[in-house]
């Protein structure tokens, strides 16, 4: 079911309401007396609410006001201009032109007087048809047509005051009926007025004349009219006992395009979809109101009538009684599509019924949903934090940099601006002094440490070890307060100085020290073994520091600073006091020692469970792995809490360690997990649009690092990006030949590497032979040609022919299929059929007599003609379904284009056309079918028969003895680019480089070849030569500035070696030769 409304016993016109705020509201003007009898009782103008917002039949329709009329309507229109809800126009049986204010009536004015603003009589009859300017500049225009054929303009801008005129000075060649009114959809000041005496006629307000007149019936009236809402010239019109007509007054105001034959009795309404410019619905004599659908000029449904399945009709549709009583006066009379709701049309009938349907359903019966159900805007994300967006009411797109983290934007943009390599030290100490704890504050402090010249004394500093504070301390320092020397050790008795005189008399300081030992004066023994040799005094201090260390620690660490075992010093220390072992590796630790000490102290600490000050101690030996470790962690607690990626905690992350690496050794690579948060960072940036800051932060090789460089580096910010300028990405998918499918009707042909389908232009090659006038057409003999054809071209794919080659052509085998295939050596052309010979110039063909375009005659042999090609449907660019081969390329080749004369006898397709002979009473003509001079032509594959030979390549590859001697000052461009070139080459480092070194000799040794050939004018060879003395005095901003410019507008014929040339001068510039 359609229906959606039903007003009963209302002969009305109708008019939907243009104004949004009442999408739902119709008027009715009372059409049919509503009495018995033949007395005029006057008309009424009535105002509904269909309620379509609500479900169907479940609300029935509303009266919101009435006004009585003098006399009954002949028609109605409602206009936007003007007062709150707009204009009502109402055009009487009298002639009479009245105008209301459709705001009062919907706000409950009461009375005739209250609403009506104005009343022109200005017709003689019935004023048959309104319509308002729809243009919003000109929406206070209304035409009106009468009933003897005048056509007036209601310019109502003062409502009360309307001024009416003709839109023209000459007298209207329309004398019957003015049956309908339009304005142009896409100018404003053009109207089309329809009659009954089957004409229509466009008129043009600013000449103040007829713009031209269509006679579209001869024997009958035009019912109705409309424009293509979208093509101004488009034009479809009515006729009351013929069909739909479709108009194009770009071609022609005598003949229509094409008529849609739905309605065999006549039309009595249409109205063109105002949504979709390809649904039109009409009504006709035949008692059906039918949707068409203009692409394939169809009909696609029918909105029924309530009754009409039960009846029986006449089968001719004018016999009004034949068909029965019911079934006539359910005839529809006027249709019309709401202007606001999409999908919604109104209906009016004899039987005095005013109907509302929806369409939708039946509108997608097409095949393709209509144009209302496509979004009227849309959203697409993209690359950077690019958001493009459409509207439908704007004739352009928007694009947009949306950030989404303004809180990442805002310390992103920080660190940029406030961090520089060359001074580490002041952001170091700047990010110490904001550190929001202690543990931030111990790393950017430590972290500014490694980047002081006296490192060590500064790290002492900063764990509480000032030299001079203890110096001074120690100097003051007394355990009884006077300040003197302490208490005397205790002296050796009698027995013992004997034992230690008698001792040294003999030299025997071994015993002597022995002797101080066991008398307790570990002083003197020390100073004895002093004099007794190295062994003597290794002993003696072993002894000392045995017998002492657990009285005075210290001398722990006096022992393992003489004894260089510092790394037992810190496996045996006390993690709690790891400041003071970190400070006795910076005081005796060896500078090749130290790192490797750190981080067995931060090994020590990590034993213990101490990863923060692990990380510190990890940091001052310059151990990235190990002191990111802490940091992942914390980072990850920091994702675990955001409950996703915490950005601003990953940006301190990547901060730290793009600070740290500052410090380290240039070569040293992320790890792969490191180099992926570096991605995931750059990832962030380049969301929010920071595409710049984003390709800094690409530091490791890893798949995702290098997809994102690689898109980085192909956006619109890319050539902003310094790096990646200097050293662009390799391209980091794989290329994958996915081969080409061999094509029945055509050969591939393979140009710069590439694989490319052509289609051959089929060429007919005209016999001498007496056409004769056909009856019929050899239409089966044609299919069965055109079938052994395919058969036979199907064989050569599947054998390989033995026939002899044109020179230059080889036969070869794919090693992927094992099939043969063909390649000429010199144009570097492939193909799957086997080359043809040269096909010979045509020869003139005589006939006589007329001939249809589509018959084909036969040949001696009793076979069709080459010439007849297979029909195709072409459809044209303006998709409303008519082309003709004058405009359309591929019907030119299918038809030929009769008409325009052959001037170079070399051209691809031929047809004979017939016109008299001096001798014969026939005159021979070739005529050209294909009206483009080359296989350039629009819209259409470049045939591969007759192709331009394409230019040779040229490998990269130079041997100075094959080269054509060149001239004094092209030798010397030769020489300084060669010589460049090789320099590279030796510089490269990586495999990357290598890469571009030899793509950069690659190209020199192109533009070498094809200067020695002559192949280069010029004022290209000089702009090289300019640029090669650039770069030998180190500009390279102008050699790069002659490089683009050379790029920019030679690309297209020595793209070969500019390639090259522009990575030589890229090089160049990175390396400073």
């Amino acid at each position: 079911m359609t229906l959606i409304s039903e007003i009963s016993d209302r002969g009305a016109v109708v008019a939907w309401s243009p104004v949004r705020g009442h999408a739902d509201v119709i008027a009715l003007g009372s059409k049919e007396k509503g009495g018995a009898g033949f007395d005029d009782y006057g008309g009424e103008l009535e105002l509904y609410d269909v309620h379509l917002t609500y479900a169907a039949g479940s609300k029935a329709p509303s009266l919101l006001s009435a006004v009585k009329t003098t006399t009954r309507f002949g028609s109605i229109a409602w206009g936007s201009t003007g007062h709150d809800g707009g204009i009502l126009a109402g055009g009487m049986m009298d002639g009479t032109v009245n105008l209301w204010s459709a705001g009062t009536l919907l706000n409950g004015g009461a009375g005739d007087a209250a609403a009506m603003l104005a009343s022109e009589k200005r017709h003689e009859g019935v004023v048959s048809a309104l319509k308002f300017n729809p243009h919003e500049d000109s929406r206070h225009l209304l035409a009106s047509g009468g009933g003897t054929g005048h056509v007036l303009i209601l310019d109502i801008e003062n409502p009360s005051l309307p001024n009416v005129y003709s839109p023209s000075s000459e007298p209207s060649s329309q004398n019957a009926t003015i049956t309908q009114t339009a304005w142009n959809s896409q100018v404003h000041h053009i109207l089309a007025s329809s009659s009954a005496s089957g004409t229509v006629v466009v008129w043009d307000l600013r000449q103040k004349k007829p713009w031209c007149e269509i006679r579209c019936e001869s024997a009958s009236g035009v019912t109705d009219v409309a424009w293509n809402p979208t093509q101004g010239l488009h034009m479809m019109t009515a006729g009351e006992n013929g069909g739909l007509k479709l108009w194009d007054l770009r071609a022609s105001t005598t003949m229509p395009l094409t008529t849609l034959e739905g309605h065999p009795g006549g039309v009595l309404s249409l109205d063109w979809c105002p949504h979709d410019d390809t649904l039109l619905l009409s009504c006709g004599k035949d008692n059906r109101t039918l949707l068409w659908d203009l692409y394939s000029l169809q009909p696609i449904a029918e909105i029924p009538n309530e009754e009409s399945a039960g009846l029986v009709s006449s089968s001719n549709p004018n016999d009004f009684y034949g068909g029965g009583l019911v079934s006539s006066q359910q005839k529809r009379y006027h249709v019309q599509w709401s202007p606001i709701r999409r999908g919604v049309v109104s209906t009016c009938s004899f039987d005095r019924k005013v109907q509302v349907h929806s369409v939708v359903g039946l509108a997608t019966k097409c095949g393709r949903p209509p144009k209302w159900m496509s979004p009227s805007s849309g959203v697409s994300c993209g690359f950077g934090g690019v958001v493009v967006s459409i509207n439908s009411s704007q004739k352009y797109l928007m694009i947009d940099n949306i950030i989404e983290r303004p809180e990442l934007v805002q310390v992103s943009e920080q660190l940029e601006s406030e961090f520089s390599p060359s001074d580490c030290i002041s952001y170091c100490r700047t990010m110490a002094e904001r550190a929001a704890n202690e543990y931030e504050s111990h790393v950017w402090s430590f972290m500014q440490i490694m980047f002081e010249t006296n490192a060590r004394e500064e790290l002492l500093s900063y764990l509480g070890f000032d030299p001079d504070k203890i110096h001074q301390a120690a100097m003051e320092f007394s355990e009884d307060g006077s300040g003197g020397d302490g208490e005397p050790t205790p002296a050796m008795s009698r027995e013992a100085e004997n034992a230690v005189k008698d001792a040294l008399l003999v030299g025997n300081f071994e015993a002597a020290v022995e002797c101080c030992f066991r008398s307790g004066n570990l002083a003197d023994a020390l100073v004895l073994a002093s004099c007794g040799g190295a062994d003597l005094w290794a002993k003696t201090q072993a002894e000392y520091f045995a017998r002492e260390a657990k009285k005075r620690p210290f001398l722990s660490l006096v022992s393992a600073v003489i004894h260089n075992q510092l790394t037992d010093l810190v496996s045996l220390s006390d993690p709690i006091k790891w400041k003071e072992t970190l400070a006795v590796l910076s005081t005796y630790g060896k500078s090749e020692e130290f790192p490797m000490l750190c981080a067995a102290l931060g090994d020590r600490l990590e034993e213990v469970g101490d990863m923060a000050n692990a990380s510190l101690c990890y940091m001052c030996a310059l151990n990235l792995g190990q002191t990111a470790k802490y940091w992942k962690r914390t980072l990850q607690d920091a994702n675990a809490s955001f409950g996703g990626t915490d950005l601003i905690s990953l940006h301190e992350f990547i901060e730290k360690v793009t600070v740290f690496t500052q410090a380290m050794d240039s070569n040293n690579e992320l790890d792969d997990e490191t180099a992926n948060l570096f991605a995931a960072y750059s990832s962030a940036l380049a969301n929010q649009g920071l595409l710049v800051a984003a390709a800094k932060y690409l530091k490791g090789n890893t798949k995702e690092c290098n997809e994102l460089r690689d898109r980085i580096y192909r956006s619109r910010m890319g050539q902003f990006c310094a790096d990646l300028i200097a050293s662009p990405p390799e391209f980091p998918y794989d290329y994958v030949n996915v081969g080409v499918a061999r094509d029945l009707y055509g050969v591939t042909v393979k140009q710069n590497g590439a694989d490319v389908v052509q289609h051959q232009a089929q060429v007919i090659e005209p016999q001498p032979v007496n056409v004769v006038q056909q009856q019929q057409p050899q239409q089966q003999q044609t299919a069965q040609q055109e079938q052994s054809r395919v058969q036979q071209q199907q064989q050569q794919y599947q054998r390989p022919t033995t026939t002899s080659l044109p020179p230059g052509w080889v036969a070869l085998q794919d090693p992927s299929s094992g099939m043969t295939y063909y390649a000429n050596q010199n144009t570097g052309e492939s193909s799957w059929d086997p080359p043809q010979p040269v096909a010979p110039k045509p020869e003139t063909v005589s006939t006589s007599g007329h001939e249809n375009a589509n018959t084909s005659q036969p040949s001696a042999n009793g076979t069709a003609s080459a010439g007849v090609l297979k029909t195709q449907k072409v459809a044209n660019k303006y998709g409303d379904g008519f082309v003709t081969s004058a405009s359309n390329p591929r019907l030119a080749e299918q038809y030929g284009n009769i008409g325009t004369r052959l001037e170079n006898s070399d051209s691809h397709l031929f047809v004979a056309g017939v016109s008299p002979d001096k001798n014969t009473n026939t005159e021979t003509f070739i005529f050209n079918s294909n009206p483009y001079s080359d296989a350039n032509r629009p819209g259409t594959a470049a045939a591969a028969v007759g192709l331009t030979p394409k230019k040779s390549p040229v490998s990269g590859t130079l041997d100075p003895n094959a080269v054509a001697a060149l001239s004094g000052e092209v030798k010397f461009i030769s020489d300084g680019l060669l010589a460049i070139g090789q320099t590279l080459n030796t510089m490269a480092t990586g495999g990357t480089e290598k890469k571009q070194a030899i793509e950069a000799q690659k190209g020199v040794a192109v533009f070498i070849k094809i200067v020695a050939r002559g192949a280069v004018d010029d004022d290209v060879v000089n702009r090289v030569g300019t640029m090669l003395s650039f770069l030998q005095n180190r500009d390279y901003a102008s050699a790069s500035s002659i490089m683009t410019s050379l790029v920019s507008h030679e690309w297209r014929e020595h793209k070969d070696w500019l390639k090259g040339m522009k990575i030589l001068v890229q090089m160049a510039s990175k390396k400073q030769i």
